[in-house]
């Protein structure tokens, strides 16, 4: 009889393996972009602001909660960017806009190409072809999480990236 439970329990987990597997590799997923997007943030050079107005304020980061690494980002909330706090700001239908230090949105959803000297790192989570696709976009590729890096568009933004940033990135434009 207990062998036989015993066997009935492995045949049990061995058939939820791949479902587990799965949800564990979206959790190390969104942990990473997190930390991606945390990093990059680290080693991006924003555009001096009005004396002393930055470091008074929050290292705001911007984006839906219904991104599926939300979580993720707000568990870095109090953590310093550039000696200011990182503080998660939820964009979501009906926020009042805000200004933003890091903007991330879904690429399949777009988002509106930002003004030129905006001080804003957009940030799409993914590709898609015929849509702003932000200055830094995370890729899923063969079950990792990579970046690409359009140096234009962040010059654009006036923004710049540290080459030890840049050497790390998948495809740099």
């Amino acid at each position: 009889m207990r062998a036989a439970f015993r066997i009935s329990v492995l045949c049990t987990l061995a058939s939820l393996a791949p479902v587990c597997h799965a949800e564990l590799q979206e959790v190390q997923n969104s942990a990473l972009k997190a930390a991606y997007i945390y990093n990059i943030a680290m080693f991006t050079n924003w555009p001096a602001g009005p004396s002393g107005a930055a470091a008074d304020r929050p290292f705001a980061v911007c984006a839906r909660s219904s991104l599926p690494f939300w979580d993720s980002l707000r568990q870095l909330e109090g953590k310093l960017v550039n000696g200011r706090n990182w503080t998660m700001y939820d964009t979501g239908a009906g926020a009042p806009p805000r200004s933003c230090d890091i903007s991330i949105f879904a690429a399949e959803l777009g988002q509106p190409r930002p003004a030129d000297g905006s001080g804003t790192l957009f940030v799409a989570d993914g590709v898609s072809a015929g849509k702003y696709a932000g200055a830094v976009a995370l890729v899923d590729e063969d079950r990792h999480v990579r970046f690409d890096v359009d140096t234009r568009e962040a010059a654009r933004l006036g923004l710049k990236f540290s080459s030890r940033l840049l050497r790390l990135a998948r495809n740099v434009w």
